[in-house]
């Protein structure tokens, strides 16, 4: 990587997948996050809490994913993790919360409450029906209180792993928060 100084260059290419090419897709995630969570954050201000639950859900997965990435690069994630993080909710969201819970004492919760959460998610943007066919909207799904806790766990997230990459640096992602 330019402009780096040849013991940090070596300190981060310590995984055998290091190509700058996953570094950039790693920090693309991130950022990507951090634009959903600005757009989680309008939507809330103007009351859309079904919708800012989404985007705000959306961005914890894009940190899940980011998370498989720094750890492809260090060779901690398999090809297949990295892989299905492209694909498949439920992994992003269980690397999300197997990486919290360890660097914070978390508990971890089980994967049939992390189904829930996808379900949620997607009943936070479609009209479901009820047993007697009647609408369930998608606001009847999403509280004001829910979404502002997913929009403000979202946030100490993101935060959480840019304080620990300044100040684990060069480490990224998992390897920084773990120190």
């Amino acid at each position: 990587m330019e402009g780096l100084n040849p013991e940090t260059e070596k300190r981060l290419k310590a995984g055998r997948n290091f190509k700058s090419k996953y570094f950039v897709l790693y920090r693309t995630c991130l950022s990507n996050a951090w634009d959903l969570l600005d757009e989680a954050e309008i939507l809330a201000k103007n009351q859309h809490y079904a919708r800012a639950y989404f985007l705000a859900f959306t961005a914890a997965e894009e940190i899940g994913k980011a998370l498989v990435v720094a750890d492809w690069i260090y060779d901690l994630a398999s090809q297949e993790d990295f892989k299905m993080a492209f694909k498949d909710h439920k992994v992003k969201l269980a690397y999300l919360e197997g990486v919290f819970s360890a660097a914070y004492g978390e508990p971890e919760r089980d994967r049939d409450t992390l189904n829930q959460d996808v379900l949620l998610r997607m009943d936070s943007l479609y009209v479901r029906k009820s047993n007697e066919d009647t609408p369930i909207l998608p606001t009847d799904q999403v509280s004001k209180e829910l979404a502002l806790e997913m929009i403000a766990k979202v946030q100490n997230h993101l935060t959480s792993i840019l304080s620990a990459e300044w100040l684990n640096a060069p480490r990224i992602g998992a390897k920084a928060l773990l120190k």
